[in-house]
């Protein structure tokens, strides 16, 4: 990290989330004072979480999971709009009020099978009935439509074109609780790739973050869609990859 091109977005994200060495973060301060544009990039980035913490934080109140993991368990079974704006906030709270790095501590209890499924779809260690490859505007609705009839709902492919990431395929499974499960494959500069894994859920309410060997992995679960997002960046990126995902599924 000697130089301006080792000092990418990933780099700059996980400097913000004190997630670098003493070293790197030497070599991307002394970067930041001989590139003012490298600077405002920061500031940006910086702005953004101080912005959230600013909205959010004010909402602090104890005991904040149990109460929120009971409303979310007592809405009634819908994919309304309303609804999945109003869980993407408290799962925003939840990461300003109980603290990020709390959320990424791996617990004791077995790793669920939702996330299992999702590894493995990654890994392409599972079968797969169809895959549908995304390269035009008309494959793009042929994946909407794929993506409604495995899950039986009004979800589509959510757009991540804001955060630079575009659909490159969808792959539909068999033979996982509650029928099929989907999985989309989103790539950034053909190189990055995060995947979203969908399926009806089979355990509890969950929102959570945490680091799978290189993979950083959200599980973002109500009692009516079960997700999980994968990919190798930093934990502001999955952050508001997983906020713009979740939303974005209401067609």
């Amino acid at each position: 990290m000697s130089n301006r091109g080792a000092i990418d977005e990933t780099t700059l994200q996980a400097y913000i989330d004190g997630e670098l060495s003493k070293v790197d973060c030497v070599a991307v301060e002394e970067a930041i004072e001989r590139d003012p544009l490298l600077a405002k990039q920061l500031a940006l980035y910086d702005g953004d979480k101080s912005r959230l913490a600013e909205i959010y934080g004010r909402m602090h109140v104890e005991p904040l999971p149990v109460k929120w993991l009971e409303l979310i368990e007592s809405k009634p079974r819908k994919t309304s709009k309303s609804y999945l704006q109003g869980i993407a906030v408290i799962a925003a709270v939840l990461l300003i009020a109980i603290g990020i790095p709390s959320l990424y501590q791996r617990s004791a209890r077995p790793q669920e099978s939702i996330i299992e499924e999702a590894l493995a779809a990654r890994s392409e260690s599972i079968p797969v009935r169809q895959t549908i490859a995304v390269t035009a505007s008309a494959h793009a609705s042929a994946a909407d439509r794929a993506v409604a009839a495995a899950l039986s709902m009004h979800v589509r492919a959510p757009d991540l074109s804001r955060m630079g990431y575009a659909l490159s395929a969808v792959r539909v499974y068999d033979g996982v609780p509650g029928g099929k499960s989907v999985e989309l494959l989103y790539q950034k500069a053909n190189t990055t790739v995060f995947a979203l894994y969908l399926r009806h859920p089979s355990s509890p309410a969950r929102f959570d973050q945490f680091k799978q060997g290189r993979l950083r992995v959200c599980i973002w679960q109500d009692d009516v869609l079960g997700t999980v997002m994968t990919g190798e960046m930093s934990a502001a990126e999955m952050q508001r990859l997983a906020s713009l995902a979740y939303t974005g599924l209401e067609s």
